[in-house]
């Protein structure tokens, strides 16, 4: 185990034209098939994907658990990135798992299902209705309400999933893995479609029904990553610890100090988002207080190059993320939407309640 550890795996020209990457370090020979439903794919035995597995906790929540990994993202000279992840610290390898007093954590459990329950308490649970038509504020208090440590869906938990994604399917278009629930749909799924697809990543398939063969790639599917149900569509989910100022873009890395729209510390100004309205993402800029975090900068691609999700900034200050039911192909892992505020809420907004050992 030691040894599987100490490997690194990458990949290479994050943020090129062709959304296809190069695999770099450990990763070099790997791959994944996809059918129908179901991915089966050569990092099940590495580290960390190797060691993500589900924990339920007292009150009856399912998580994902996610062992500290580390990072090292590399500007290139042609404005492209190299990502590393290692379960060793090498030299110049930093990690998202902090718990915002400068103390790193030794994993983070995320929801694998949406928030369900109501404003006094979300859950993450299977079988259950999604909690919308809530304020990211609301849904951050229903999730804390469990006791110390639990929190809504972050933005460093956003970035640890974009990782693990990035070097196990070597692509920045997640919808050509898996479309999920997205195309023209009407409204939310329940939570728990997901549960009879047996590999960690796939679509719902209705009992395995030989006749629903489309599953991965037709928009009407709720899908899986890792064990993480609807990581895009279905719903957005709100993102905390993430907050604008018009084109400012401020971070806190303290989940016991998160404040929807503040901009004092804790929160830090880090860099500016791109002032456009919307478009597809075509450029990421990660900000030097906090290099393994990062922005859109600049949109003109499309959803088959550079990042393939769609961005949004009409003023607003707090952030969604995955896009819902009926985004199509402006949903995935890159479509962030900063159109809100604190108080606005609706049927296609939700989230995810997840932990961290602070």
């Amino acid at each position: 185990m030691l040894l599987e550890k100490a490997r690194i795996y990458g990949v290479d020209g994050v943020g090129q034209s062709s959304p296809s990457l190069t695999r770099t370090d450990g990763a070099v020979g790997m791959t994944y098939s996809k059918g129908a439903s179901e991915i089966h794919s050569d990092f099940d035995k590495c580290f960390p994907w190797s060691d993500m597995h589900e924990v339920v906790d007292e009150f009856g929540n399912v998580f994902i658990y996610i062992p500290k990994f580390y990072s090292k993202i590399t500007k290139n000279a042609n404005g492209t990135y190299k990502h590393q992840i290692s379960g060793f610290r090498y030299e110049g390898f930093s990690t998202l798992f902090v718990d915002g007093k400068g103390n790193e954590i030794d994993y983070v459990l995320v929801g694998k299902y949406e928030a369900s329950g109501d404003k006094t308490k979300a859950y993450s649970k299977s079988g259950a209705t999604c909690l919308v038509n809530i304020t990211l504020p609301q849904l951050r208090t229903a999730c804390m309400a469990h006791g110390e440590g639990y929190q809504q869906y972050d933005f460093l938990i956003d970035a640890i999933i974009k990782e693990l994604f990035l070097v196990e399917f070597a692509t920045t278009n997640c919808q050509s893995i898996m479309r999920g629930w997205t195309d023209g749909n009407s409204a939310a799924l329940q939570t728990g479609h997901t549960d009879n697809v047996k590999t960690p990543s796939g679509s719902w398939n209705t009992n395995h029904e030989e006749g629903d063969t489309a599953c991965n790639t037709d928009g009407h599917h709720a899908c899986k990553y890792r064990g993480i149900e609807n990581p895009w569509g279905n719903v957005w989910k709100w993102c905390d610890g993430i907050t604008f100022s018009a084109e400012k873009v401020y971070i806190c890395l303290d989940p016991t100090k998160y404040k929807s729209e503040d901009t004092k510390p804790p929160y830090f100004y880090v860099g500016d988002r791109c002032s456009n309205n919307e478009g597809y993402c075509k450029k990421i800029e990660y900000f030097d207080k906090f290099p393994l975090l990062g922005y859109t900068t600049e949109i003109g691609a499309s959803e088959n190059s550079h990042y393939c999700d769609y961005y949004y900034n009409y003023g607003g200050t707090v952030l969604a993320v995955g896009g819902s039911w009926s985004s199509g192909s402006a949903a995935g892992l890159w479509s962030w939407s900063g159109n809100y505020s604190a108080s606005n809420s609706a049927s296609y907004f939700g989230g995810r309640l997840c932990y961290k050992p602070l």
